[in-house]
């Protein structure tokens, strides 16, 4: 399964589950850390689907997730977010979410970042960066 960690440049972030297809499909964050939140959106470039076609993809993808995690179904709810978020891809580039050049960056997209990055890279400025990273 693929996850996607995401951030914008206000520090929110999202955890994309699956790949891209006719609907998105994310968890954030709840305010205590711990807890997260099930959301899906139809995708700019996805079919239309029935209500009943988005229930039965939401479902698979959190079957698809609890088997990631090695999880009952019914014990998704209970692992943490971070617990989750560590199951990013090793690429952060791969898949991106915003398919615009690295340095042409909307301020309210969701761009993929590992965890525990607090801001978007293309938001550090050159002096941030370090030494062997400026010079490519």
């Amino acid at each position: 399964m693929i996850i996607t960690h995401t951030a914008d440049a206000h520090g929110n972030r999202r955890l994309y589950i699956g790949g891209k297809g006719s609907l998105d499909c994310w968890l954030e964050p709840e305010a205590d850390g711990r807890r997260w939140t099930f959301h899906l959106e139809e995708a700019f470039a996805g079919n239309r689907l029935t209500p009943a076609d988005k229930h039965d993809w939401a479902v698979h993808r959190l079957l698809q997730l609890a088997e990631a995690l090695a999880v009952a179904p019914e014990d998704l709810v209970s692992v943490p977010f971070e617990a989750i978020a560590a199951l990013h891809a090793a690429d952060p580039y791969a898949g991106r979410r915003v398919p615009v050049g690295r340095r042409k960056l909307p301020e309210n997209a969701f761009l993929a970042t590992a965890p525990g990055i607090t801001r978007p890279r293309a938001d550090f400025h050159a002096g941030e960066r370090p030494r062997h990273q400026r010079q490519r």
